[in-house]
C-alpha cells in the first residue's frame, strides 16, 4: 500500500471527535495549511480560499497530538471537489527529539476542510512540525508520490517521468532518498540535484 494511503488508512478518523470547544486558528496551524497547499493540484484554489475563511478550530484527537477540525465559513468559500484525503502530505525532514512527523489533510463530504492531522510515529505531543522544515509530497491518483517540493523550494520528480516513488525518507543534511516503482533508489541534495541513482532490485 502506498505510504500516504497507508497512513490515511491506519491513522485518520472517519469522523473526527471534537474536543474542548472552539478557538482561533493559531499562527503555526495557518502556516502548516499554507505550506501544505503551496503546490498545485485540482481543487487547491478553493482550499486556499477556505483557509482564509476559517473562523475557528476544534481539537479532534484524544491521543495528545495537535490535530484539528477547521471551521470554515461555507457562505464565503467554495467547496473543493475530489477525494477525501488531499493528494499532498507534509514530511518533516529532521527532528531532534524524535521520529520525523507527517501532516495529512482531509475534506468532509461537502468538500470543506474537515481534519488537519499531525501524524506521530512515536509518543505524540501537542505540537506541530515547523512547516519551513517540511517537504511537500504530491501524490498521483494511485497514491504514489509523483513530486516532492523541498523546504528550499526545489520541485523534484523521479528521473524517469513515467515513474513514481513508492517510498520517501529524509537523510541527514536536508537530503532525501526515495525508491521508484520500477526499483531504483534515487537520492537528492537539499537543492534538488540528483546525488545518486542505483538499482534497488
Amino acid at each position: 500500500m502506498p505510504q500516504m494511503a497507508w497512513a490515511a488508512h491506519a491513522l485518520a478518523p472517519v469522523e473526527p471527535v471534537r474536543l474542548l470547544g472552539v478557538r482561533d486558528l493559531s499562527d503555526i496551524e495557518r502556516r502548516v495549511l499554507t505550506r501544505l497547499l503551496s503546490v498545485d493540484f485540482p481543487g487547491v484554489e478553493a482550499l486556499r480560499t477556505q483557509v482564509e475563511e476559517i473562523h475557528g478550530v476544534e481539537l479532534n484527537c484524544t491521543c495528545g497530538c495537535p490535530s484539528i477540525t477547521p471551521i470554515v465559513d461555507r457562505d464565503a468559500a467554495p467547496p473543493a471537489h475530489g477525494r477525501s484525503q488531499l493528494p499532498v502530505e507534509l514530511a518533516e525532514m529532521s527532528r531532534r527529539d524524535g521520529v520525523e512527523r507527517s501532516v495529512l489533510c482531509f475534506v468532509d463530504a461537502g468538500g470543506y476542510l474537515g481534519n488537519l492531522e499531525c501524524v506521530y510515529y512515536d509518543d505524540p505531543k501537542a505540537e506541530w512540525p515547523d512547516p519551513a522544515d517540511c517537504a511537500v509530497l504530491l501524490e498521483d491518483e494511485q497514491g504514489y508520490t509523483q513530486a516532492v517540493q523541498l523546504p528550499g523550494g526545489a520541485l523534484v520528480r523521479p528521473q524517469d517521468p513515467n515513474d513514481r516513488w513508492t517510498s520517501f525518507g529524509p537523510v541527514d543534511g536536508g537530503r532525501f532518498c526515495a525508491t521508484t516503482f520500477t526499483g531504483y533508489r534515487e537520492c537528492f541534495a537539499p537543492d534538488g540535484t540528483l546525488a545518486s541513482r542505483t538499482s534497488a532490485k
